[in-house]
């Protein structure tokens, strides 16, 4: 998944509330070692930023 934008990105974490902002150009990569049907995780992009759920 990619996102260009020219302004600042949260990026949250969750279940631990915890943000990281990303600046433009810089990139994040979310990687599991399951298959993609197990993925321990969701990636929801919305108006304020990236969400990524973790189980």
């Amino acid at each position: 998944m990619s996102i260009e934008t020219d302004n600042m990105v949260c990026l949250w974490a969750e279940p631990w509330g915890t943000d990281h902002w990303m600046h433009p150009g810089e990139e994040l990569t979310v990687v599991t070692e399951t298959a993609p049907e197990q993925s321990p995780f969701t990636m929801v992009v919305h108006d304020q930023g990236v969400t990524v759920w973790v189980r």
